[in-house]
């Protein structure tokens, strides 16, 4: 019995990491079909190749569950690279206008919340969806293996997937 123990808590200490994910439960999101991207462009603080491969992996992910991309669309995409731990909604960029002040503030205490508890989780893939009509934001993911700059495509194909198949949330 002591030896099933102890082999099924090393088997769950080497399991790897979910990804985390939160969404407003009010949303109805059986209506969302397509989606566009919040920035028409890389931000600046971004490396161009990371971003490239990122923003494909998101576009194939979301095309293989069925959503197609259009301009505009039902919702909206942004994503950001790197450490989090001190980053507010609000300094999003490009994309910081689709928050509310009370939303970048909920936004903030989530992500850093989640963060502290992965004390390695230093370059966060955050995946952020937003309602493209009301620009209200709906549902946040974020990866659980850090992204960084020469990380193999298969990796960050992966680890899109392994967000993106949590959205929609299932009731």
């Amino acid at each position: 019995m002591r030896l099933a123990l102890t082999l099924l808590a090393t088997l769950m200490a080497s399991a790897p990491a979910a990804p985390v994910v939160s969404y407003d439960a009010e949303t109805d999101f059986s209506h969302y079909r397509s989606y566009s991207w919040v920035f028409p462009n890389q931000p600046a603080n971004m490396d161009p190749t990371l971003y490239r491969q990122v923003r494909a992996a998101v576009d194939r992910s979301l095309g293989a569950h069925g959503f197609g991309h259009s301009r505009p669309g039902d919702f909206a995409v942004a994503f950001t690279l790197g450490p989090r731990a001190k980053m507010h909604a609000t300094d999003y960029g490009h994309y910081a206008f689709y928050y509310s002040p009370e939303e970048a503030a909920l936004h903030q205490a989530w992500v850093n919340r989640e963060l502290a508890e992965r004390s390695d989780h230093d370059d966060t893939l955050s995946i952020d969806i937003y309602d493209a009509q009301t620009k209200h934001s709906i549902w946040h993911g974020i990866a659980p293996v850090p992204i960084i700059p020469h990380t193999r495509q298969a990796v960050i194909e992966h680890e899109v997937n392994d967000v993106l198949r949590l959205f929609p949330p299932k009731k």
